[in-house]
């Protein structure tokens, strides 16, 4: 949105963008077509501030008098950033506050929480522009369908969900626009990473020196993890929720599937997964768990103060049992280094791309 102005205007410094209703010394000179024309202007502008009628008189003055009305200036808004030249607001920002808030530009220069929020209303807004010409959108019922399986991973309802937010003092319009950020980013990273990662011989040979558990001595193990945080659960919520994992689990649904749905830990949107882990790496409370189980099956509940966890083996290396060949092992255990790099390329590609690249693709301005 441009600046709007009435007349002449002081010079403001070039950072700084007021929307204005001007009405600040007027000149009224002899002619009564200018005089009509620059007194109809400021007259609505001040019935618009003051709720007076406007009144304009068109009858010419003499070239010799010049009449001076001294009137004020109210600033509406101000602009503080801009996206391809698309303004975001001080009004925007105030509203992305918690709580909400009105905010002087003195006050968003000390604040430390007005910066951060300032942050994530630019970077949300060239979230927009880019998904806008990649032709990128999130639509309400992905969002709405994405908070039912927050709340149903909480074992919460809707509505028992929302009154949670509203405990914690946030917003379902806050929530929902958080979620769909979140669904937009994901979208648009996934156009990135289309096509994969080329990864040489040499660089799987530097990774398998560099990192023991996939080296072919000694056994290996490749886990996922389910795990379950008592954090706001009864008792009676823990094993309510442990139950309906394991019937998940038991009924055929894949262990990647019910970790990405139902688990707590950071790694659900990978599927649970822990990655090839050497088995004399391994706790003794995991080791015990998982050491007579064939690849493609699943643990007992492993529980412990800090959570309640179950483990999958996806696949076995290097066991002693002499039932896998050794050059299959190390062929094997390639393929997991090939795509454990692949995985780290596309996780800087993608840091990357947020970071800089966006910024670069489109017309960023912080004027604060």
């Amino acid at each position: 949105m441009p600046c709007l102005s009435f007349g002449a205007a002081p010079k403001r410094p070039k950072n700084d963008c007021f929307m204005t209703h001007r009405t600040s010394s007027i000149m009224r000179h002899s002619r009564a077509s200018n005089t009509l024309l620059v007194g109809t202007i400021i007259a609505a502008a001040a019935s618009a501030v003051t709720g007076l009628p406007a009144t304009v008189s068109s009858e010419p003055k003499s070239a010799k008098a010049v009449k001076t009305t001294q009137l004020t200036e109210v600033i509406l808004d101000a602009v503080v950033a801009s996206v391809d030249e698309k303004p975001i607001t001080l009004s925007d920002l105030s509203s992305r506050l918690t709580p909400p808030r009105k905010i002087s530009l003195q006050e968003l220069r000390n604040d430390a929480e007005a910066q951060k929020a300032l942050d994530a209303l630019t970077f949300e807004r060239v979230l927009e522009a880019e998904a806008s010409v990649k032709r990128v959108s999130v639509v309400d019922a992905e969002v709405d369908e994405y908070i039912n399986e927050v709340a149903a991973r909480n074992s919460l309802s809707r509505s028992e969900f929302e009154a949670v937010l509203a405990k914690e003092g946030k917003s379902l319009p806050w929530y929902k626009r958080q979620i769909r950020t979140d669904i937009l980013r994901t979208k648009l990273a996934s156009t990135i990473a289309r096509g994969g990662m080329s990864v040489s011989d040499n660089e799987i040979d530097d990774y398998l020196s560099n990192h023991p558990s996939f080296k072919a001595e000694g056994a290996s193990v490749k886990l996922r993890v389910i795990s379950i945080s008592p954090e706001g659960r009864t008792p009676e919520d823990m094993a309510a929720r442990v139950k309906s994992i394991q019937d998940s689990l038991e009924s055929g649904t894949p262990f990647a599937e019910v970790a990405t749905k139902m688990s707590d830990a950071a790694n659900s949107s990978e599927g649970g997964l822990l990655g090839v882990v050497a088995e004399k790496d391994l706790s003794s409370d995991i080791f015990d768990a998982i050491i007579t189980l064939e690849s493609g099956k699943h643990s007992a509940p492993v529980v412990s103060e800090a959570n309640t966890q179950i483990f999958f083996v996806e696949q076995r290396f290097g066991s002693q049992d002499g039932d896998h060949d050794e050059d299959e092992t190390k062929e094997a255990m390639r393929e997991e280094a090939r795509a454990a790099i692949q995985k780290q390329k596309s996780e800087q590609k993608l840091a990357a791309y947020f970071s800089t690249e966006l910024f670069k693709a489109h017309s960023v301005d912080k004027k604060f």
